[in-house]
């Protein structure tokens, strides 16, 4: 379930949008995108779950990869960014449908003031935006408001589950050391051309050299001696579950007292010089341990919204489905206003409440996590599990993807606790 990088987006409604080219997606808005347990879902609304999901990584990912993004793998799936983000539609409409259905699970309610803002909401988007994008996108004012209800319900559920989880984490646990470090190509560089150029063992030999220079001179102040040498210092944190710093990098820092420097340290394509900072790193600590709280939230949500697709009948109307396109490159304008500014920590709230949703795929879900780049993610971001990430999406693109969450917006983002009709018959008929 991919569902975390989809919902941190999905939060806010007034998003102004513009249309690029295009002449709009031929469906027929009334038929059944999808059954539920044999409840239909109309194509309509996934057409614009959908489109709208596309306008936020145009807006967010346009200006890097342009209008041809679409085809391209930038999620690293194996098949283009069209397909991949219309499956994580498909997956997060499934996952906010049945989270609705188990509201009375954890007590959870919509209430009427809630549902009064997502027609505010619903309203402020459909005037914010212009009539060909609002076309394009294939938005009603109860799709609107339908988007906003199920994030909503997304949101409380996801808070509910959260307060199942064990926040307490030991020192133990998270400890973090933080290092600072220099690091040197040693196996290529770049010639005036922009051209890669294999150094030779001689080249090699002489550059370990320099970089010893630089190690011996480095004791009274490793900043100042980096920046004589013309190198870059690079600040890090780790601790037992690190995975990501080279093994003789690792190896040489933990053998460091505070303050001491290491030997140059030589890997298969780098030479680096490491420096101990704290090995007790009090605030990296602290973020680590909110990071594994985090994880434990991601996890639960994405077990939890994993049990409740257990012996259920989701279907998929392909043939219809197929219809929806990317074919429409949006724009959004990027103008704030105090109301939006506001909106938009409360999407950020709502996406934090859901790590997958956000992150917990570091999404939904399931990665329900990211429960950060949907559904459950973010709603948890949890997918971040599905949650993981949206990060995860691509490191290309997802995090970007991700990111793009606090664009969202404004209203919606307010209306968070928005909107929820299973029934896509409301849905098409409010068409």
């Amino acid at each position: 379930m991919k569902a975390k990088r989809i919902l941190p987006l999905l939060l806010a409604a007034a998003m102004g949008m513009s249309v690029f080219a295009g002449c709009g997606n031929a469906i027929d808005a009334n038929k059944a995108g999808a059954t539920l347990e044999g409840e239909e879902i109309s194509l309509g609304f996934m057409n614009f779950m959908a489109r709208y999901q596309q306008a936020v990584y145009d807006g967010q990912l346009g200006t890097m990869f342009g209008n041809t993004m679409w085809t391209q793998d930038l999620m690293g799936e194996g098949t283009d960014m069209q397909t991949s983000v219309k499956k994580q539609v498909t997956e997060n409409i499934e996952t906010l449908y049945l989270l609705e259905d188990h509201m009375a699970d954890y007590k959870v309610e919509i209430t009427d003031e809630e549902l009064a803002k997502m027609d505010e909401a619903a309203e402020k988007f459909m005037s914010d935006n212009t009539k060909a994008a609002i076309r394009q996108i294939g938005a009603t004012k109860e799709y609107v408001k339908e988007m906003l209800r199920l994030n909503t319900i997304q949101v409380k559920m996801r808070a509910e589950m959260d307060k199942e989880v064990d926040t307490e984490v030991s020192d133990d646990e998270a400890a973090q050391k933080t290092i600072s470090y220099v690091q040197v190509n040693n196996h290529a560089t770049t010639d005036e051309d922009g051209e890669t150029v294999e150094y030779t063992e001689e080249e090699k030999a002489n550059l370990k050299t320099e970089v010893e220079a630089f190690a011996a001179s480095a004791a009274d102040d490793f900043s100042a001696a980096a920046e004589t040498a013309g190198y870059t210092v690079t600040p890090y944190s780790y601790g037992a579950d690190e995975e990501n710093l080279a093994e003789e990098v690792r190896e040489a820092a933990d053998k460091l007292k505070e303050g001491e420097i290491s030997e140059v340290i030589t890997t298969d394509d780098s030479y680096y010089v490491v420096r101990m900072d704290s090995t007790f790193d009090e605030e990296a600590t602290e973020e680590k341990k909110e990071s594994i709280v985090q994880e434990r939230k991601n996890e639960h949500y994405t077990e939890i919204c994993d049990g409740y697709k257990k012996d259920i009948k989701f279907e998929v109307n392909e043939d219809e489905w197929a219809k929806v396109k990317f074919d429409e490159f949006f724009t959004i304008k990027q103008t704030e206003t105090e109301d939006e500014h506001d909106h938009d920590h409360d999407a950020e709230g709502a996406e934090e409440a859901d790590p997958d949703a956000g992150e917990a795929d570091g999404n939904t879900g399931s990665d329900a996590g990211e429960a950060d780049d949907n559904a459950g993610d973010d709603a948890g971001e949890a997918d971040d599990n599905e949650g993981d990430d949206a990060g995860e999406a691509d490191d290309n693109a997802g995090g970007d993807a991700g990111e793009a969450d606090d664009n969202t917006g404004g209203d919606a983002g307010e209306a968070d606790e928005a909107a929820d009709t299973k029934d896509a018959e409301g849905s098409d008929s409010a068409e």
